[in-house]
């Protein structure tokens, strides 16, 4: 049976490597619908600059992607707000409804995403100005601040949860591997410094596949790929809730947990040799239970 801390490692390098995969296939679908990166804010930092730089000369050519022609820098700040107010907005849960807070903001934000989708694909909008009128267009570009908080909530959650780590950004972990693949080559590493190369290593390739498949999509899919980000509300959802769960499991959960112990004792035998049957089972879910006590009585006491 494997150990706790392999089996807990494994459990976070699974959900961090999802969300990895979600982000740089929805980065892609929003850039090449908005000129906007729907998950991080670095890029749209930078997207930011040049686009005011653009707005004080019209007739710079700052070349590709945008062929001289950026949104306008307003559309960035928006962006870049949004995405704020999510990570804001993960923070004031979390402080709410401790170890859910990423979970309950995902229903209503996982909802806006699903509507505004199903909205995309029912109008046949068009990203195209000239098609689909001067408002319309305007609206359609405004699609995407709804889109942003969502990933907000997934930076600060990841963050700061027990993943301690960013899902959608591959510079820190591109420096980690560097820097400790030279100090396995010195004098070896510890197994914290490996499980870390390990989810480096996942959550890269995660955005990569993520990007790739996103773009296939993209290109496959009519112009705008209108329903290529159905799934990503719901999608999102469930990783939230499997990334609070990490933290601090559901009651009934837990309840389940104890119950299938509590079957493999048997009646007459010693309790030592019990304990020694399903000690590798208790260990496993030891970081889970160990709250066990407390959330039972803040339960009772509900």
């Amino acid at each position: 049976m494997v150990s706790s801390d392999s089996w807990r490692a494994a459990k976070h390098r699974m959900v961090a490597w999802s969300f990895a995969f979600v982000s740089g296939y929805t980065d892609v679908i929003s850039f090449a619908r908005w000129s906007v990166f729907a998950t991080m804010c670095t890029g749209n930092f930078i997207l930011l600059g040049r686009a005011i730089m653009q707005h004080v000369n019209d007739h710079a050519k700052l070349g590709d992607p945008f062929k001289g022609a950026t949104m306008h820098a307003g559309f960035y700040a928006m962006v870049i707000i949004a995405w704020s107010l999510g990570a804001a907005a993960y923070q004031w849960s979390e402080y709410k409804f401790p170890g859910r807070g990423a979970s309950v903001l995902s229903i209503p934000l996982g909802s806006l995403m699903l509507l505004i989708e199903i909205v995309l694909v029912a109008s046949e909008t068009s990203p195209n100005v000239d098609e689909s009128g001067f408002v319309q267009d305007i609206l359609y570009k405004l699609t995407i601040v709804a889109y942003a908080p969502m990933f907000g909530v997934e930076w600060a959650a990841c963050a700061a949860g027990r993943l301690a780590t960013n899902t959608a950004a591959a510079s820190g972990h591109i420096l980690a591997i560097s820097t400790l693949s030279v100090k396995h080559c010195m004098k070896g590493l510890s197994a914290t410094e490996t499980v870390k190369i390990q989810m480096g290593l996942g959550i890269l390739a995660g955005n990569l596949l993520g990007a790739i498949l996103g773009a296939l999509v993209f290109l496959l899919m009519p112009t705008g790929a209108h329903g290529a980000l159905l799934p990503l509300g719901p999608v999102l959802a469930i990783l939230f809730w499997l990334h609070d769960h990490l933290a601090k499991p559901l009651s009934w959960v837990k309840a389940v947990q104890r119950r299938r112990r509590s079957n493999k004792k048997s009646p007459g035998v010693n309790l030592e040799n019990t304990n020694a049957e399903v000690s590798d089972e208790d260990t496993i879910n030891s970081d889970e239970d160990e709250d066990d006590d407390s959330d039972d009585d803040d339960e009772t006491t509900k």
